[in-house]
């Protein structure tokens, strides 16, 4: 099975946000970003996506583009920051982000999630969620649960997850054994 990992295009955030899973609205160069995204992909039989609105309206026209159907699954989310959603960096005190920094796998923000309780359910989706049917299926997500996917579909440690990124809009393609 080939599979697309796409990253959902830049979102309306103040640069220094702290967002994570609010769902905040696209940036005014959505639907430009959007047909700019589509271009070089192929055709999917498939199409999973965060249901956060960055990530399910790029999915929403690859879909309709491709006359199939879009699952959306909330194990897809980015990282909840908990408390800290919606706040600048700059306002979150040192002596709590600095810990967190320091071990984000063991280590949640107030009210928010480890790591690797997002390693946990992007996992639990991976191994459950993608029809065995679809010889190609597009994902489109998160910068945090991308990492994860690709870590999964290679057979990486969790180590090696900040070793990679997508761009806004960006994708790759990898093949699912």
């Amino acid at each position: 099975m080939e599979l697309y990992l796409i990253r959902h295009t830049a979102p309306a955030v103040a640069s220094g946000v702290c967002y994570g899973q609010t769902d905040v609205p696209l940036a005014e160069t959505a639907e430009q970003d959007i047909q700019a995204a589509l271009a070089p992909l192929p055709r999917f039989e498939r199409i999973y996506s965060s249901p956060a609105q960055r990530c399910s309206r790029l999915a929403k026209v690859l879909a309709q583009r491709d006359a199939c159907d879009v699952t959306l699954a909330p194990e897809l989310q980015e990282l909840h920051f908990g408390h800290w959603e919606q706040l600048p960096w700059a306002r979150i005190p040192r002596e709590h982000s600095d810990p967190w920094a320091a071990d984000t796998w063991n280590l949640a923000p107030p009210g928010g999630e480890t790591e690797q309780a997002l390693w946990t359910r992007v996992a639990s989706w991976y191994r459950t969620a993608l029809s065995p049917t679809a010889s190609r299926c597009a994902i489109v997500a998160h910068g945090g649960s991308l990492r994860v996917l690709r870590c999964l579909i290679l057979g990486l440690p969790v180590e090696d997850r900040w070793s990679w990124t997508l761009k806004w809009g960006e994708h790759a393609r990898f093949e699912r054994p």
